[in-house]
């Protein structure tokens, strides 16, 4: 059950991951209606950290039951 609903997540941020990819215009500043997205590694470094986290809580929680 656990896997199923962390493959699920895993599935939703990384479809998403493309919304965040880099322009091809460099953000300089100098055009105020250009958005500029999110660096690639930043969503990666967070999709890490949620894992890190669930595997932490996980543990923890079936050391708790044992």
């Amino acid at each position: 059950m656990i896997r199923k609903i962390l493959l699920t997540t895993v599935l939703f941020i990384t479809t998403t991951l493309s919304c965040f990819a880099q322009l091809d215009i460099p953000c300089d500043g100098t055009d105020a209606d250009a958005v500029c997205p999110l660096d690639s590694w930043v969503a990666l470094l967070a999709v890490a950290a949620f894992a890190v986290t669930i595997v932490h809580l996980y543990r923890k929680q079936k050391s708790v039951r044992a």
